[in-house]
């Protein structure tokens, strides 16, 4: 195994103490929320992968919880959950080159999916004087930027073995699967719209960009290189219950 993978595979997985911080960070802001107003969102939208991600997976729907803490008129704290989940972006129709007869050949049998888990807090300012009307509504305007630590569970299996040496190509001859599973801190920075609907409800627009300290080892003889820090893109749409 590549000692560099190694090495970044054990540097990327939290340890007790980081854990323990995030557990302490979240509460100190949950009771900060006993005396500010609160509110609850559910979200849903597109996770879109960039940056070498993209070579593996195209967009998936993106599911979110978000507990929302005022901290004043212009700014709240935001505790967020999203899931989603990379489906197989045609890698069964990726050729390697077997140079024993020097002939491409395709992996019917390849398959890759990759899910992901993110806890993230972040800070939400407003900017009441660049607001703006759409027919009867105001569009609040809000720029983002938080901390988080990122799940992800990558599978790949199905994979034909390239380095055979005999005549024919034995297809049945496969690459063992891999799983690789991992914890990664990482960062997000976002801007987006909110309008009030009602005295409770308002709908939230926005688009984060998150970026993960994690690592996708490379199949290179299917054109797929090396991919660090994982990184992809969310566009959201959400309904905002304040209570």
């Amino acid at each position: 195994m590549d000692i560099r993978f190694r090495f970044m595979n054990k540097a990327i997985i939290p340890n007790i103490s980081s854990l323990l911080f995030l557990f302490i960070l979240s509460n100190v802001f949950l009771v900060q929320s006993v005396t500010a107003n609160q509110s609850f969102s559910i979200m849903t939208g597109t996770g879109i992968p960039v940056s070498g991600l993209n070579s593996w997976y195209n967009s998936a729907p993106i599911l979110g919880l978000q507990y929302i803490i005022d901290n004043n008129e212009n700014s709240k704290t935001i505790i967020e959950f999203h899931y989603q989940l990379y489906s197989d972006n045609s890698l069964s129709d990726r050729e390697f080159y077997w140079v024993v007869d020097r002939n491409n050949y395709k992996s019917p049998d390849a398959n890759a999916n990759m899910d992901w888990v993110d806890f993230i807090i972040k800070s939400r300012i407003y900017f009441p004087d660049k607001t703006r009307s759409f027919g009867k509504r105001k569009l609040n305007p809000f720029s983002s930027y938080g901390l988080g630590l990122y799940y992800y569970n990558h599978e790949v299996s199905g994979l034909i073995y390239p380095g055979q040496s005999k005549k024919p190509l034995d297809t049945e001859f496969q690459l063992s699967p891999i799983a690789d599973k991992r914890y990664a801190w990482g960062a997000n920075v976002g801007f987006g719209f909110e309008t009030i609907l009602n005295a409770n409800l308002s709908l939230i627009i926005d688009i984060n960009y998150n970026a993960a300290i994690g690592y996708l080892r490379p199949f290179e003889d299917w054109g797929l290189k090396e991919v660090m820090p994982l990184q992809f893109l969310t566009i959201g749409l959400g309904f905002n219950y304040n209570y």
